[in-house]
């Protein structure tokens, strides 16, 4: 069953009323997945393109990435309430004037991908992230995300983390497992990464040379018998998020790149 890992109150808990368990019946890959490593997540300065959105009032956060000079790649969910949307990185907050929203918001939406267009440029503290053409079953790929620590309890959301995991399977979602004995929120084994509360919205990262590119958005998680499974927007090959995000991209001149 699965539930969106994004938007923590701050000081409370979740903020979605829809964030009930729904949509069950995943299948289970059959790949081998590494076993877990001794070595948890790391808690990390790194990634500068990857920060937290700040819901209108503070009503919780999600998590972003610099895809443009003034565009930030979310989640649609992060982003249905009215207002102005908040972007920091680790030296500025920065501000919206635009929301460009795709998919419906559901926990059940393969297209659940959004825009965000802000007043100003990032300055050289945020990078800007190229996006992928290609993901497969058995790739390795980064996680980063501001989310919670504890899928139970929520708590420790706002810290940046980072780790990876093997892409267990494609179908309208990049699925990835972290054995079930293990906390997680961008958590868990740094091997065998997953994601929590807060986390909603981030990047999953190919990585190849030295150069990181978005193949992923994290959109909802839960358990799945032995295991947790994080499910993740395709950005790379799902040529209907492609063909939307280059559309916009072309509409709007925000200047994406490897769409």
């Amino acid at each position: 069953m699965l539930r969106y890992v994004g938007r923590i109150v701050r000081l409370f808990a979740l903020i979605i009323i829809s964030l009930s368990l729904v949509a069950c019946g995943r299948a289970k890959s059959n790949l081998s997945l590494p076993d877990p490593s001794g070595s948890m997540i790391e808690i990390t300065q790194a990634y500068p393109g990857v920060g937290m959105v700040v819901i209108p009032e503070g009503a919780g956060i999600c998590t972003g990435t610099v895809v443009g000079e003034k565009t930030v790649l979310t989640a649609a969910h992060c982003v249905l309430k009215a207002g102005r949307y908040a972007f920091r990185t680790s030296k500025e907050t920065y501000y919206t004037y635009n929301r460009l929203i795709m998919g419906s918001g559901s926990v059940d939406d393969p297209h659940d991908i959004a825009l965000l267009v802000f007043d100003s440029t990032f300055g050289p503290e945020a990078e800007i992230h190229r996006f992928d053409d290609k993901v497969e079953r058995g790739d390795t790929i980064r996680l980063v995300g501001l989310g919670c620590s504890n899928l139970e309890t929520r708590r420790g959301a706002g810290t940046k983390r980072t780790g990876t995991n093997v892409v267990a399977e494609i179908n309208d979602y990049i699925n990835f497992l972290t054995p079930r004995n293990y906390a997680r929120g961008i958590l868990g084994p740094i091997n065998r990464a997953g994601s929590c509360f807060g986390d909603s919205g981030g990047p999953a990262f190919s990585e190849l040379n030295g150069e990181l590119k978005l193949v992923g958005v994290t959109h909802a998680g839960g358990y799945l018998g032995d295991d947790l499974v994080s499910e993740y927007i395709n950005v790379a090959n799902h040529s209907a998020n492609r063909n939307w995000l280059r559309g916009q991209n072309q509409t709007y001149q925000l200047g994406m790149q490897g769409i």
